[in-house]
């Protein structure tokens, strides 16, 4: 027999789980991608001098990553320098010394260190490290250091964190639920040298001359444009499953593998299911946490900044921070740094998140140019900043096929004991097998918010439907 398997997203987890289907013979396939590309939050574009990665951009560790482990047998990624050696600027242009930011940053990141510590400890992030901030100033270990460049500091950690796991706020994400995430972070960032995430899509679908294989031909099976309103799903095992899109078209197919991001289902999955997702599932739906990172690319000519410059953190005075929050460039508060990317001399890239960033996605574009012009002349006041000679920017939240960037823990997470593994469970028959499945970094319970937890998800639903049909004849033929 041959199943029809029917993908819903063609990023990341939706390649992994086609070509790993493929592979072991599967040739019934349909992957519906609601964007015109492959990829999801995977997207790179040729830019300036090198491409330029909307989304996805370093791999995250060289231990326990399938992502590194595929990258490095050829030779395809490169440690880059050391980058939490940030340099911090205030908002009047003085510049911290780099050993005075890293002494307070360094208690502050090795304060989450005793593990069992934070296991316990029933409030947020924020709460945590706010306590330990204050701890360490009374135990004076930043006694040589004025107090409001040790606040200002301890904003900019805590900024920084908003970032890193795409949150609002460090106050909404949970401490505990810091620990259900592995991480394996080196010292250093790993990054894809000339040719940017996309080649993880690459090396998936076997189309590199230095795997010397057969490529995998994923663009015949995939149908672009096709964004999915509705999965009809039942437990009768007489019955198959319907997937309908929005212009009209119908597929009726044996499985469904679900790869569309947490926020997209966090906004559809009341419509989207037919009948209604188990409470389990949706109760993993409403608790798991999705926030929103973005990028703003700023071109210029040639650099302003003197070679090996990497780029600088945001420091605000008291003062200029009040000042900012009654203007119409308030949403620059939710800027942290701006960094120089490896390989594009020429381009500045600064980061937004939460609130701020989706206020960004919505603002026209020269806006938002005059605004980081504003602010990098008001900190880089040593520099002559000119005009940049293009702009361009990640827009994940307004965007309907992403709603946000990548998922984490929230209190909230905790009080309704949200699970990655129930968001992964899949929707049986009443001969227990499975019918919808769910794969995604949100679905990965140790990797979740890393391209290696959307590969191994992808891999796992497929590996689901090889062992079930591992001692069934398959033809070969193509739907």
């Amino acid at each position: 027999m041959s199943p029809k398997i029917l993908i819903i997203g063609a990023g990341a987890s939706g390649i992994a789980a086609a070509t790993r289907l493929y592979d072991s013979g599967f040739r019934n396939l349909i992957i519906l991608e609601a964007e015109n590309r492959l990829g999801g939050r995977i997207h790179t574009v040729p830019y300036g001098e090198n491409v330029l990665d909307y989304g996805a951009q370093w791999v995250h560790s060289s231990v326990d990553n399938v992502v590194y482990d595929m990258a490095a047998k050829y030779d395809l990624v490169e440690v880059e320098r050391h980058r939490e050696d940030e340099l911090c600027i205030k908002s009047n242009g003085e510049e911290v010394p780099i050993e005075v930011s890293n002494r307070v940053m360094d208690v502050l990141e090795h304060s989450i260190d005793d593990e069992e510590n934070v296991k316990q400890y029933k409030k947020s992030l924020g709460d945590y490290y706010t306590e330990s901030f204050q701890k360490a100033l009374r135990d004076g270990q930043f006694a040589d250091i004025d107090y409001e460049t040790c606040y200002q500091i301890f904003q900019f950690f805590l900024k920084y964190h908003h970032t890193y796991n795409a949150v609002d706020s460090v106050f909404e994400m949970s401490a505990a639920g810091l620990l259900e995430f592995t991480d394996h972070q080196d010292e250093y960032l790993i990054n894809w040298r000339t040719r940017g995430f996309k080649t993880i899509l690459d090396l998936l679908m076997k189309r590199l001359p230095q795997q010397n294989a057969v490529p995998i031909p994923i663009e015949d099976y995939v149908f672009f444009n096709k964004r999915v309103v509705n999965i009809s799903y039942s437990s009768d095992v007489k019955q198959s499953v319907r997937v309908t899109c929005r212009d009209g078209s119908c597929y009726i197919v044996d499985h469904v593998i679900v790869t569309v991001s947490l926020g997209v289902l966090k906004e559809m999955h009341q419509t989207l299911f037919t009948p209604s997702l188990p409470q389990l599932k949706r109760n993993a739906i409403e608790g798991l946490y999705i926030g929103v990172v973005d990028k703003m690319v700023l071109q210029f000519d040639k650099p302003f900044w003197p070679e090996g410059w990497r780029g600088f953190a945001m420091l605000w005075n008291e003062q200029d921070l009040s000042e900012l929050r009654k203007s119409d460039k308030s949403w620059l508060e939710g800027v942290a740094s701006f960094f120089v990317p490896e390989y594009q001399p020429n381009l500045l890239v600064g980061w937004v998140h939460g609130k701020d960033a989706r206020t960004m996605e919505n603002l026209p574009e020269s806006k938002v140019v005059e605004a980081l012009l504003f602010v990098l002349r008001k900190f880089l006041v040593r520099f002559d900043i000119p005009q940049p000679k293009s702009f361009t920017r990640s827009t994940w939240y307004s965007n309907e096929n992403f709603r946000g960037s990548y998922s984490s823990r929230s209190m909230k997470s905790d009080a309704l004991n949200a699970k990655a593994s129930d968001l992964a469970q899949p929707l049986v028959n009443s001969q227990h097998l499975p019918v919808v499945q769910f794969a995604g970094e949100a679905t990965h319970p140790e990797y979740f918010s890393t391209v290696q937890g959307a590969v191994e998800s992808g891999w796992r639903e497929a590996d689901r439907l090889i062992e079930v049909y591992k001692d069934k004849p398959r033809t070969v033929s193509k739907l």
